[in-house]
């Protein structure tokens, strides 16, 4: 119960930074966005209810989910292959939500934004571990922005930012000449 609670107030915190930002032109965008978030949240819950440990997540299992469920969320033309990839085999609640809810964040900038000039897109999603740190390492092939100096600063970059801040993480953002590349680190 005290779990559901703090993670409806995730949703009720979204839903006030976004309510200040909000015009009628992106309405749709808004409630896609919305939905995807609260998906997040509600599939962590089924997941856990299911497992026999109620601390720890699948986080492969999840994370794949996860990712599938927001990008067909996106009703597009578009041919976009997704690839998940996890060396990490479960994660606790407390470090599954916000990780889960970058891949939301991330994922929805892709398929909105990404692939806008071209036919087909990809999206990679890497976690991996070594012995202190967990890498999450986001890659797509679309026309790419500076995720530390975004020019629009939009919801969904602040909201992955401070998801970022409460893991404690550091990223990385390598320049290449194509595509949007992310790595987080974050600590086990």
């Amino acid at each position: 119960q005290h779990r559901v609670k703090n993670n409806l107030q995730y949703v009720i915190s979204i839903l006030e930074i976004q309510k200040e930002s909000v015009n009628f032109s992106n309405i749709d965008d808004l409630i896609k966005n919305n939905q995807n978030r609260i998906h997040s949240i509600a599939l962590l819950h089924k997941k856990l209810s299911i497992n026999d440990s109620v601390n720890d997540v699948d986080l492969k299992r999840y994370v794949t989910e996860l990712a599938e469920l927001v990008k067909e969320s996106y009703v597009n033309e578009k041919k976009v292959n997704l690839f998940v990839s996890c060396e990490v085999e479960t994660l606790s609640i407390s470090k599954a939500l916000p990780v889960g809810l970058i891949i939301v964040e991330l994922v929805s900038n892709s398929m909105k934004h990404a692939f806008k000039e071209q036919p087909k897109g990809v999206i990679n999603i890497e976690i991996t571990k070594d012995e202190k740190m967990n890498k999450l390492h986001y890659v797509d092939n679309g026309k790419g922005f500076d995720f530390k100096n975004v020019e629009t600063k939009g919801l969904g970059v602040e909201i992955t930012k401070g998801l970022i801040d409460q893991l404690n993480g550091k990223i990385e953002t390598p320049s290449h000449s194509k595509g949007f590349e992310l790595i987080v680190y974050f600590k086990a």
